[in-house]
């Protein structure tokens, strides 16, 4: 598996670049792992959206789902122009309803089907799990599984012993890294992990290697990752505009 970073930046992108997006790929079957802010154009630059396996969207915060948007315009583009045959699975939480079934109402770009508690469902060659998460409104971490190599995706969350479980002996973990130290009953309140806490649960779950990720956009990251690795002393990757990473 190859894990292009699309973008990576909360609630809002840096000049030019964008929130939330992370496209898994292995052969030619990509997997794109949500949708924020500036992602549509941002994945134009690698991959032509019609050639996306499926999608999710881990909850319905604009900066991880609102270019889903453009994507159903391009999808609509291509089956016009024959260049895509079939509908774009999308996967997502069943609420907020009026989320799910708007975008259940776009069935003639989008094939929507809901995210389930432990659920499967494959890409390619690729295994994907969702399992729920800890943050304001519903949301989910997503495990892709390839060749005995693992990719966790924690999405937006606190974090929980549950999410420690989760991510046994992953080979990447792509974790939310959204607040400081000092910020931690900030992140409490609003349902993220501070760089000691993705720190923490990289090293009490095993994790090979620590992406981090979803930084607020006024951070430098070279403070963040000094934190991070106050508490995890393995391999430490910062989120990077069009960074490639292996797994």
């Amino acid at each position: 598996m190859l894990l292009r970073i699309i973008g990576y930046w909360a609630p809002y992108p840096r000049a030019g670049q964008a929130c939330p997006g992370y496209l898994v790929s292995s052969g030619d079957s990509h997997l794109l792992l949500d949708c924020g802010h500036g992602v549509c154009s941002q994945l134009a630059r690698w991959l032509p959206a019609e050639k996306l396996g499926a999608v999710v969207i881990t909850h319905f915060h604009p900066d991880h789902y609102i270019d889903l948007f453009a994507i159903r315009h391009i999808i609509r583009a291509a089956m016009f122009t024959g260049t895509r045959q079939k509908p774009l699975p999308v996967y997502m939480p069943t609420e907020p309803d009026y989320h799910y079934q708007s975008f259940a109402a776009m069935e003639k770009e989008l094939q929507v089907l809901p995210l389930h508690d432990n659920g499967n469902f494959t890409v390619g060659p690729m295994q994907v799990k969702a399992f729920p998460v800890d943050h304001p409104i519903p949301a989910w971490g997503v495990k892709v599984d390839c060749q005995n190599r693992s990719l966790v995706y924690t999405s937006d969350t606190s974090y929980h012993q549950q999410l420690v479980e989760q991510i046994q002996g992953t080979d990447l973990l792509l974790c939310e890294a959204s607040l400081r130290l000092a910020d931690g009953a900030v992140a409490a309140q609003l349902g993220h992990m501070t760089t000691a806490d993705a720190g923490r649960l990289a090293r009490e779950g095993g994790a090979k290697t620590l992406l981090a990720t979803h930084f607020w956009p006024e951070y430098e990251l070279e403070v963040l990752q000094e934190e991070i690795e106050q508490e995890y002393n393995g391999k430490i990757i910062m989120a990077d505009q069009d960074l490639t990473v292996p797994i």
